[in-house]
């Protein structure tokens, strides 16, 4: 404690006598504004970015992180919600959509989200997407009510490093999973990662043996839960898992899959036989345990208020 102490009277002692900057802010260096920057909450940020173009330019540079952000179209407007730790919150609304999908734009390109839940059922908000040139960076994804054409484009522009990807309709929308699943496509033609993985489960049948008819000049090998996908690397396979265990039978309701980038060395007795699991993170609560994910919409939340 003394030390620290010492260290801090020399700081004051220093800087009172000794000023590091005698300049306003905009004759610093860019590089120390970026410090700044780095350091400052969304709102923060958003009030500096008003102020000129050069700083705007700084802002838009500076990843931001939110423990959790939600996206949506609620009545006649564009709801940002963000969480940069699980109390600190700061909401954007828009009446003007042109100004909302611009700040879409550019919460995409910045934020860095733990959890992140987009919803949108809208053709305009579709368009918006698939302009998009940037990825989106996100831990943990939520899709919910947003059209099968709506969805797409958002997974696409995903950045390595997702771990979870819910999606939820009410009934009313056809989700083609068996087109989600063929997403792996760009694993066939890239590199990617071994050990990569994408996790989904459905409530429509069929979707297995549809995927199957994509791949056919590409199997490798094939059973009742497994399908072994060659790619255009020798060296690597997509491997296709249905979860089955002694829960999650055959004719079980829900269909739970999991893609995973494999090496082609790996032998039929290395792959793991245990579900339980993989199929527990993306359905929390299928084996009678129930695990509380801040990730999932608080029903006491007060995000429609």
């Amino acid at each position: 404690m003394a030390s620290v102490i010492k260290n801090l009277a020399e700081m004051t002692e220093t800087s009172s006598t000794e000023p590091i900057y005698d300049t306003n802010w905009c004759n610093m260096p860019a590089e120390i504004k970026s410090k700044c920057i780095s350091k400052m909450m969304l709102k923060e940020r958003l009030s500096l970015r008003c102020t000129a173009k050069a700083e705007r330019s700084l802002v838009d540079c500076q990843k931001i992180g939110f423990y959790r952000g939600r996206i949506r179209k609620y009545a006649d407007r564009l709801v940002f919600s963000f969480y940069h730790d699980k109390s600190q919150m700061i909401r954007k609304r828009f009446r003007d959509t042109t100004k909302g999908y611009e700040f879409l734009n550019y919460i995409c390109k910045v934020g860095v989200f733990e959890n992140l839940m987009i919803a949108f059922d809208e053709s305009a908000a579709q368009k918006e997407f698939e302009k998009y040139t940037g990825e989106i960076t996100a831990k943990h994804v939520n899709l919910e009510y947003s059209t099968y054409e709506m969805v797409l484009p958002i997974l696409l522009k995903m950045k390595d490093g997702v771990e979870s990807i819910m999606m939820y309709d009410d009934g009313g929308i056809d989700y083609i999973f068996d087109e989600i699943l063929a997403i792996s496509n760009i694993w066939i033609d890239e590199d990617s990662k071994i050990g990569s993985t994408f996790q989904v489960f459905a409530n429509e049948n069929g979707s297995f043996n549809r995927l199957l008819m994509r791949f056919a000049d590409r199997l490798v090998s094939k059973d009742e839960r497994r399908v072994r996908i060659r790619t255009d690397n020798p060296d690597r396979h997509i491997l296709l898992e249905r979860g089955l265990d002694e829960t999650v039978g055959i004719d079980y309701y829900d269909q739970y899959f999991r893609l995973m980038m494999i090496s082609a060395e790996m032998k039929k007795s290395e792959y793991d036989d245990n579900c339980k699991e993989w199929i527990h993170k993306i359905r929390p609560g299928i084996y009678g345990e129930y695990s509380d994910l801040e990730y999932n919409l608080n029903k006491n939340d007060d995000f429609l208020k």
